[in-house]
């Protein structure tokens, strides 16, 4: 299963999020409870943007986790004092700019 990782440029780790079946996102680890509802809150503002031309809280399941790395991403919004950004952990997508490892496929 997916999961957007939230990371701090000067903390690290910050949070594990997860997408709902139903639509959404939902916390599932915080470092702290005060990181848990400013993120809760964050993640609100960030699904009610528009990104690529939609809505991102239109968009459901892993589909959603890359959009608000994405928007994470091009944004990076405070979070506290310190800037964040995310990363989709276990998903399906490969990135584009990887190279193939040479010879993975020789016996």
């Amino acid at each position: 299963m997916a999961t957007l990782e939230i990371e701090g440029a000067e903390h690290g780790w910050l949070a594990t999020v997860a997408a709902q079946r139903g639509g959404g996102t939902k916390v599932t680890a915080a470092a702290t409870p005060e990181i848990h509802q400013r993120l809760q809150a964050l993640l609100q503002t960030l699904l009610e943007q528009p990104l690529e031309g939609r809505i991102l809280g239109e968009r459901r399941g892993e589909d959603l986790l890359y959009g608000l790395a994405d928007a994470l991403g091009r944004r990076r919004p405070l979070l506290g004092a310190e800037r964040v950004f995310g990363y989709v952990h276990g998903g399906s997508r490969v990135a584009a700019a990887e190279p193939p490892i040479p010879g993975w496929d020789e016996p």
